[in-house]
């Protein structure tokens, strides 16, 4: 069998990941991504001590079949943990970026890193062809999408002067957004979940002590972790994940166990779930529940919360459930009217800084990314119905505009929200990384098995 070539559009953790099983088959593997260091990407290339990650450390192996990997790196590395433990993410970037090494050392010169950016990508007779911004063409066997997740869905009613303030920051982690230009700054935050968490640590880390206002539609917070989490033994009797979020409910109020177990029991077969319900009860879901779902299945590090929580309690930081007006530019900052949810009531607060923590655009048709907009014109990939990601197979091809799936265009990773409902955490990538180095290696798992990595930093 002639030796398979797969690019990858991305080089991210998913990318990389993806790329690594892919060598160990045997496959030519070309990333294009133009930072200069693989696996990290933006999720894992904070350099804030206080950003930790939301998950413990012993579910946070890279690899599906070797689950104490990420707890033997760290051990070999001068850090044993405890597998409860929540460490520093810029700590779990090196091991993505150890990982890289390995992924070169295995390839040699079946691996090649473009340091660019796939722009347009077209499927042929026997070839997908590809074009870079520096100007390259490549022709691969199957390309794979895989970007990590957007910039933040921008924030309504922000004119135009004010989003080109210097006081207005359309990502909290735009250079600087967390670095204030005098500690005793009012900051808004636009958005309530785990990147305004983020900023908010961010901002004490960098000297901020001034008030915080966060601002979200209905002012939910991440709920956090808890050391004694385990998955339950079996899943909530329910044919629905709203019967799910009822169950969550249901064991909040009764305390007869944590309703994380709950949640936790079910990471295995949400998706399958999520699949199975129709059209109309993915929109319902999507309109009505999600943000509770989200609340309590991406959750906070117990350090996190206890910072949280000690900054609602002295007052410093606000949370305000409603829906912001036109923010209007005045001469020191932004002045943020806010209708209160469920009263007759505007505040307004004047701050030197707001930073949009909304979370990443889930719209295709609304990226700015150029590979996805020339996708969509081509019409080998359209947006999912519920406008939320892009029609992908259940074996990650594409859909195109005439309801064929791909034999040459895949997607990996945040991309595949709305096929999915959990598609960005590393538990969900790994997975979904086995399955598709099989698909387009069309070879068994046993092959793909990361058996005897080695540990060093290559």
């Amino acid at each position: 069998m002639p030796e398979r070539h797969i690019a990858i559009a991305g080089g991210g953790a998913s990318g990389l990941l993806l790329a690594h099983a892919l060598l160990r088959a045997g496959a030519r593997v070309t990333i294009v991504e133009p930072r200069a260091t693989l696996g990290a990407g933006l999720a894992y290339s904070t350099t804030c001590p206080l950003h930790l990650l939301n998950a413990p450390a012993g579910r946070m192996s890279a690899f599906a079949d070797d689950p104490d990997h990420f707890l033997r790196w760290l051990a070999a590395h001068g850090t044993p943990t405890e597998p409860t433990a929540f460490v520093a993410r810029s700590r779990y970037g090196e091991y993505l970026t150890s990982i890289a090494d390995e992924a070169r050392l295995l390839g040699g010169d079946r691996f090649e890193h473009r340091r660019s950016r796939v722009t347009d990508a077209a499927s042929g007779a026997d070839a997908v062809r590809i074009r870079t911004t520096a100007g390259e063409t490549l022709a691969a066997d199957a390309l794979v999408v895989a970007i990590g997740n957007a910039k933040p869905a921008r924030w309504s009613l922000v004119p135009d002067d004010v989003r080109a303030s210097a006081a207005f920051f359309d990502s909290a982690w735009e250079d600087d957004a967390t670095v204030p230009a005098t500690p005793e700054d009012t900051v808004v935050l636009l958005g309530t979940g785990l990147t305004a968490v983020d900023a908010v640590l961010g901002l004490r880390h960098n000297g901020h002590r001034g008030p915080i206002v966060m601002v979200s539609r209905r002012g939910l917070l991440p709920h956090e972790h808890r050391q004694l989490d385990r998955p339950a033994a079996g899943s909530p009797l329910a044919t629905s994940l709203g019967q799910v979020i009822a169950s969550v409910r249901r064991s909040r109020s009764s305390n007869e166990s944590d309703w994380r177990t709950i949640i936790d029991g079910l990471r295995r077969e949400i998706n399958d779930r999520w699949e199975a319900l129709d059209l109309t009860e993915q929109r319902r879901f999507v309109r009505h529940l999600l943000p509770y779902w989200n609340v309590h299945r991406h959750r906070m590090a117990p350090e996190a919360a206890k910072a949280i929580a000690l900054l609602l309690a002295d007052g410093t930081l606000r949370m305000i459930a409603g829906r912001t007006q036109t923010l209007e530019a005045i001469p020191d900052g932004i002045r943020v009217p806010i209708a209160v949810r469920g009263r007759d009531e505007t505040i307004v607060v004047d701050a030197q800084r707001v930073i949009n923590c909304s979370g990443p655009e889930h719209d295709v048709s609304a990226r700015t990314n150029h590979l996805l907009r020339s996708l969509l014109a081509s019409g080998a990939m359209v947006p999912n119905p519920l406008r939320i990601g892009a029609r992908i197979a259940s074996d990650g091809a594409l859909i195109g505009a005439d309801g064929t799936p791909s034999e040459q265009l895949f997607a990996l990773g945040p991309v595949r929200y709305g096929t999915l409902i959990e598609t960005t955490a590393i538990p969900e990538i790994r997975e979904q990384v086995q399955l598709l180095a099989e698909r387009l290696l069309r070879v068994p798992a046993t092959v793909l098995a990361p058996a005897g990595v080695p540990l060093s930093d290559g």
